[in-house]
């Protein structure tokens, strides 16, 4: 018998541990909901709080996600760095609150009081502070992306960054015919802004949320669209759609021949083979844009800034290139016939000498030692030119006429020599692995090595 209730007790005793824990769980949770009002670092996260008497509570780091809060009394509450994510705080009476370092991602505050509330550093992206009371709040480095701030109360004793102030400032009062040039509105929530004949250039309105906004007639002129928010009830001008439509969507192969992106900031686009042959896209920037086998025939591109942008194997042929800022730009197979370049297009060595070869000629020039690799020299002139120990590796010299040229030692490895006339030629010492050369007219005898 002993033994029988042995086994019993070792066979029930722990299912009643078992089946005990949730319900200690439950009691523990019942017992941190009616916490206040010492609560830090309680998990409160969906708790329904409504209209709770909170005031001077001690919420600090306290988990509240998701937490129901509307019209709570939390008048002087602590609710440092508390997690306050998606929080219904709907009219919660928050007057002298510490809201520092609190997370209210997607948090509804609308209505609330906020009045000398300390909300530096505060998280409120996606936040809804529509008619909250914010006299004499500090905001001092929240973070407002996105947040929703029309109606809101503001004074001249609110501290809020004055980034924020006129993001509020537009969405209150709208800002038809300001001049905003060059201001910082990244991340700006603008939905049906009135932004009527705004001067925009060079604003940045990346992840700005500009849904259902009036800006036709703004200047947008090298204002950044990169993930601006648009819908087909934001009015804005062709032009600027256009700019936006090529930032924001593919545009690989998009046929843009003719287009006006003059002033456009395109930065970082993505232009691959696009057609943008005779476009305007003078004082454009272009910084880092993919414009990899693009057609750029005829182009404008006039004091447009082109650093670092990849136009390997774009074709620019009699594209306007005076003024523009190349420095950095990957020229290599870029077609530069007829393209015009003056003293004020900044290019590198290597590719101005390219252009001044097709463009000026190259008979009889000393070009010795010279980097001409993956050039774009088809058909050019370079009768008697001196191309002696030339670096022309991948260089392009289909159709060339390089008759009489010395091209002793130099590397022609994979180079593109279809076609090219090479009679009289020195090819002596010459590197021809894996060139081209059908068609070519080689030199009596020649036995290149």
């Amino acid at each position: 018998m002993r033994d029988f209730l042995r086994i019993i007790a070792l066979l029930v005793v722990p299912l009643l541990i078992i089946m005990a824990i949730p319900i200690v769980a439950l009691q523990l949770r019942a017992a941190t909901i009616a916490c206040p009002p010492r609560c830090r670092g309680a998990d409160l996260r969906g708790v329904d709080l409504q209209h709770r008497s909170l005031r001077g509570a001690d919420l600090a780091e306290a988990n509240l996600s998701g937490a129901r809060l509307a019209g709570a009394q939390m008048e002087q509450a602590s609710l440092l760095f508390a997690e306050l994510e998606s929080a219904d705080l709907r009219g919660a009476q928050l007057r002298s609150a510490d809201l520092r370092g609190a997370l209210l991602l997607r948090a509804n505050l609308s209505g609330a009081d906020l009045r000398q509330a300390n909300m530096g550093g505060a998280r409120l992206r996606k936040a809804d502070l529509t008619g909250a009371n914010l006299a004499g709040a500090d905001l001092t480095g929240a973070l407002l992306d996105q947040a929703n701030l029309r109606g809101a109360l503001l004074d001249d004793t609110t501290t809020i960054d004055a980034k924020w102030r006129l993001v509020w400032e537009l969405q209150s009062r709208g800002g038809e015919g300001r001049r905003l040039a060059g201001q910082d509105l990244q991340g700006a929530y603008l939905q049906q802004a009135n932004l009527r004949q705004t001067e925009l250039v060079g604003t940045d309105l990346r992840g700005a949320d500009l849904t259902g906004a009036d800006l036709s007639g703004a200047d947008l002129r090298g204002a950044a669209l990169h993930g601006t928010v648009l819908d087909d009830t934001t009015r804005l001008d062709p032009r600027w759609r256009l700019v936006w439509e090529i930032l924001n969507q593919a545009a690989a192969e998009r046929n843009l021949a003719g287009a006006d992106l003059s002033g456009a900031n395109l930065n970082q686009a993505y232009l691959r083979r696009a057609n943008l042959t005779g476009a305007d896209l003078s004082q454009a920037t272009l910084t880092e844009a993919d414009l990899g086998a693009a057609k750029l025939a005829g182009a404008n591109l006039h004091n447009a800034v082109l650093i670092e942008a990849n136009l390997h194997q774009a074709s620019l042929r009699a594209a306007d290139l005076t003024g523009a800022d190349l420095t950095g730009a990957d020229l290599n197979g870029a077609e530069l016939h007829g393209a015009i370049v003056d003293e004020t297009t900044a290019m590198a060595d290597k590719w101005r000498l390219t252009w001044r070869i097709l463009s000026q000629g190259g008979v009889g020039q000393d070009l010795r030692q010279a980097n001409l690799s993956w050039a774009c020299l088809t058909g050019a002139d370079l009768r008697r030119a001196n191309l002696a120990g030339a670096d022309l590796i991948e260089a392009n010299l289909a159709g060339a006429n390089l008759e009489e040229a010395d091209l002793s030692r130099a590397d022609l490895r994979d180079a593109d020599l279809s076609q090219a006339n090479l009679r009289g030629a020195n090819l002596q010492g010459a590197a021809l692995a894996g060139a081209k050369l059908e068609g070519a007219t080689l030199p009596a005898g020649a036995a290149p090595g």
